[in-house]
């Protein structure tokens, strides 16, 4: 293998890592190939969501911890951490590492929610979500390495161990998926949109007026949607009908209780303090038009 070349700072639009592979490879649940595309052609999106960012701050503030754990209980010697790898063969490409063993394996150091242990199979596998096994196959690709080791603390306390050698096969596919992809970005041919996030992304909160003739799977689509939303409506009566029977029965009583004594539903008072509108702007029309704030949004009406 050729030896790893390590590189200082770069320019996330230059290159292709290993957090874009997944999303490349449409296998991401988190973005999507446009959404790399886009990052690479227009520059990275700030993230502002508050729950986003608290999730990525303790993901980084967990990492030294983890691989504090994973030195300690597999007794490894870490020799380096963070080091950027450019492709001996491609230098679009490159790779961070988030730490390196004394005999020359990757380390990959992952924090996950226990709603996602399911996701992480038996201990000392690879058996590991197959996002994160293209990232560091990406890693071992880059940096010509025959293993990478996963030290994964699930929630606070289930600290779990993989391990994924190197796949030739699996390398070579990503390798081509990935100078395809750069060839794309270079010609600025962009991926077709696979969500809706995508299509506001890429052409904005507007439309542009054009009409499209639908093909059969998407007439297909807007018939099943008219039927659903037929369906719904027609529940809808039915429920504030059941709903009017048991307030009906209830009168001024707050609970309702089943046969066992145990409440089967409340119908209590509540308050709500709600700033009402119309009655600001009548007293305070300059005050009210301080506050406006103007939206625009894609509203998709079935005919």
């Amino acid at each position: 293998m050729n030896a790893p070349v390590s590189v200082g700072q770069l320019d996330r639009q230059k290159y292709l890592g290993g957090s874009d592979v997944a999303a490349i490879l449409g296998i991401s649940p988190w973005r999507t190939p446009l959404d790399v595309f886009l990052d690479k052609v227009r520059g990275r999106e700030e993230i502002t969501d508050p729950a986003k960012l608290k999730v990525l701050r303790r993901g980084t503030r967990m990492e030294p911890y983890i691989l504090d754990l994973l030195a300690e209980e597999e007794g490894i010697e870490i020799v380096a951490r963070g080091e950027r790898y450019l492709d001996p063969t491609h230098d679009f490409i490159a790779a961070e590492i988030d730490a390196e063993t004394d005999d020359g394996r990757n380390i990959e150091i992952k924090s996950s929610s226990p709603f996602k242990s399911r996701e992480w199979g038996e201990q000392q596998t690879d058996r590991i979500p197959v996002y994160y096994a293209a990232q560091a196959m990406h890693g071992l690709m880059v940096t010509g390495r025959e293993q990478a080791i996963f030290g994964v603390l699930i929630g606070s306390d289930d600290f779990r161990v993989y391990r994924l050698d190197r796949d030739e096969e699996t390398i070579a596919a990503i390798r081509e998926k990935e100078v395809e992809f750069w060839q794309r970005v270079q010609a600025n041919d962009p991926p077709a949109a696979s969500t809706v996030d995508d299509v506001l992304r890429f052409y904005g909160p507007k439309d542009d007026g054009a009409a499209l003739t639908a093909p059969a799977h998407i007439a297909e689509a807007v018939a099943q949607l008219k039927q659903l939303k037929a369906d719904v409506k027609d529940r809808e009566g039915e429920i504030e009908r059941i709903e009017e029977e048991i307030k009906v029965f209830l009168g001024p009583a707050a609970t309702l209780l089943g046969a066992n004594g145990k409440p089967l539903a409340t119908w209590k008072a509540q308050t709500s303090v709600r700033l009402d509108g119309k009655a600001l702007e009548a007293a305070h029309p300059d005050l009210a038009a301080k506050f406006k704030k103007a939206t625009e949004t894609r509203v998709l009406r079935i005919k």
